[in-house]
């Protein structure tokens, strides 16, 4: 078995095709494409400079063909930055080798100026010389003549011409050679940056996928794997016309984040709610014992004694290989754009289009789907808190999405209006979305009316009348609305406190009759499941309404009331 030979085939991931990328709220799996060629007998795939986001335990492969995979085995190793490096810092490191090599030019042509000026200036020296003090051996003559005076003269015109010509090339080439240096520092730096992003330091990991293969065949292997460093969060932009047909528009986006050290380019990608994260196990119950309370007894004085302090239990991470999250998606109604495949515990949305989400910090924005609803524009007030008056937008989502918590940027009329988060909704679900405050609706708040009496003759009661005059104007003179408010209506917790409300004739809660299908606030008055009165009223243009709310607190004579706000 020793002498087997096996055969050794070797990929880099990132020329592996992305056949899939699934991203998590704090986490992305990649699916790629390996297809080999393999041989009869043993076969190892190599794949090459797998990213350091690498998630421990979370590769494996899938195979297609005559074939059986026996052993996936991840490693780490020392490597040179041939063989890690990516296109991208191949190309800057390429870049970088250019820049120092012009500037060793620039370097080296400067020098030969600089010495042939040197000698220009050594050789005048010398000439100079030599006319000032001629030599003095026996046998030389020098004579200042006609003849050697057009010589100088025509040697200074040289070393004039040829001097100036040299010190304006010396100045060129410094000044390319400063700009060389520059352009020289920034791909360094270039280099520097790319390689701290893109990888581990003198590191390279790969996967090595050993397989048996009866005879030569051609083997499609899917390596599936997750990586840290991605994340996607819901966000909105919500549009409502309020002209004679009401619309609301809400276009669903997903911001997807990566610093993966990978570019997925025009890839399937897939935004789902499942947090693989999160584990799934019930909290258990003990056994909840009742017993009379006894004061615990006094502190008894201890001699003082050092111990050691051990410290219990230990921080265990279970790793597990995660399945594959996504299956062929129904077909949907046309206001979405992608496909949505509603799991067991989560919620899957396949973009429609290839995606590409570059390796970096920036968000980038892909569209989920496209949602048309006709509105009911509500307004609403809570006269106790605020006496602003906020215009609301009513409607169902009719959609075939789930609308996950997040924010949304509101405009109204085309006019951006105001930040503000959409909570979750399913579909078929009422929500609403605050519009702002509408200036033009006016509600005064007048000091509450209390009236006191006890009454009865042995079993003596108190007796509290509580009465709230609400005033508000539509300053619009031709426009009527719908109008909301929100009072508190106390509620008892004691069955000796008896509280009756007198005005508006109220429709009790009923949970068994509550629905999240509800129609959007009609006229009328109701106790919602917090027992906080909802009131609404048409007001008519130009009109103002007088509202008294008014209710009734009968309680023991001894005993005071306190009112606490619970959320």
């Amino acid at each position: 078995m020793s002498s087997e030979t096996i055969s050794k085939h070797e990929f880099e991931v990132r020329d592996l095709e992305i056949q899939k990328v699934v991203v998590f709220s704090d986490r992305a799996e990649i699916k790629r494409l390996a297809r080999v060629q393999l041989n009869a007998g043993t076969n190892e795939v190599h794949v090459k400079n797998l990213t350091s986001s690498l998630l421990p335990d979370s590769l494996r492969v899938d195979g297609r063909g005559n074939a059986q995979i026996h052993e996936v085995q991840e490693k780490s190793q020392p490597a040179v930055h041939e063989e890690k490096d990516s296109p991208k810092v191949a190309g800057l490191r390429k870049i970088l080798k250019e820049r120092e090599h012009e500037m060793k030019e620039l370097e080296e042509r400067k020098e030969v100026l600089d010495k042939r000026i040197q000698a220009l200036d050594k050789m005048i020296s010398e000439v100079g010389s030599g006319v000032v003090n001629p030599p003095k051996e026996a046998g030389s003559s020098f004579a200042l003549d006609e003849n050697t005076l057009g010589s100088l003269e025509k040697f200074f015109e040289y070393y004039e011409n040829t001097s100036a010509d040299l010190r304006k090339k010396t100045r060129n080439v410094q000044e390319e050679l400063e700009k060389a240096v520059e352009k020289t520092n920034k791909a360094r730096n270039d280099l520097a940056q790319a390689i701290n992003e893109s990888y581990s330091h003198g590191w390279s990991r790969s996967a090595i996928i050993t397989l048996e293969s009866p005879a030569e065949t051609e083997a499609e292997l899917d390596i599936i794997y997750q990586v840290y460093n991605a994340s996607w969060r819901p966000s909105y932009d919500i549009r409502v016309d309020t002209g004679a047909t009401p619309n609301l528009k809400i276009s669903y986006y997903g911001k997807i984040s990566q610093s993966t050290e990978e570019n997925w380019e025009d890839v399937p990608l897939v935004l789902t709610t499942a947090q693989p994260c999160l584990g799934g196990h019930v909290p258990e119950l003990g056994t909840l014992e009742a017993s009379f309370w006894r004061p615990p007894p006094p502190p008894v004085a201890q001699p003082e004694v050092f111990r050691a302090c051990s410290f219990g239990g230990s921080n265990i991470m279970r790793k597990a290989k995660m399945a594959p999250m996504m299956a062929a998606a129904p077909a949907m109604d046309t206001v979405a754009i992608a496909e949505v495949r509603e799991n067991t515990l989560s919620t899957e949305f396949q973009i429609a289009r290839l995606a590409s989400i570059p390796q970096g910090g920036s968000d980038h924005k892909v569209t989920i789907g496209i949602v048309d609803v006709i509105p009911q524009l509500v307004h609403e007030t809570v006269p106790s808190k605020n006496t602003s008056v906020f215009l609301t937008a009513s409607a169902v989502n009719n959609s075939v999405l789930a609308f996950l918590n997040g924010e949304a940027s509101v405009y109204l009329n085309n006019a951006f209006v105001a930040k503000t988060n959409i909570k979750n909704v399913s579909p078929g679900e009422r929500f609403s979305v605050s519009l702002g405050v509408d200036t033009a609706i006016k509600v005064e708040y007048k000091p509450a009316k209390k009236y006191h009496e006890q009454t009865g003759f042995i079993n003596k009661s108190s007796t509290n009348v509580n009465e709230q005059l609400i005033s508000v104007k539509n300053s619009r003179s031709e426009h009527p609305i719908l109008i909301t408010i929100k009072h508190h209506v106390p509620r008892s917790t004691d069955e000796k406190i008896k509280i009756s409300l007198i005005n508006p004739n109220a429709t009790p809660y009923d949970a068994t009759a509550a629905d999240h299908h509800e129609e959007s606030p009609k006229e009328g008055a109701r106790l919602n499941s917090n027992n906080n009165l909802e009131w609404t009223v048409r007001l008519p243009g130009g009109k103002i309404e007088n509202l008294v709310i008014k209710w009734v607190v009968e309680h023991p004579k001894e005993e005071k009331i306190e009112y606490n706000e619970t959320f």
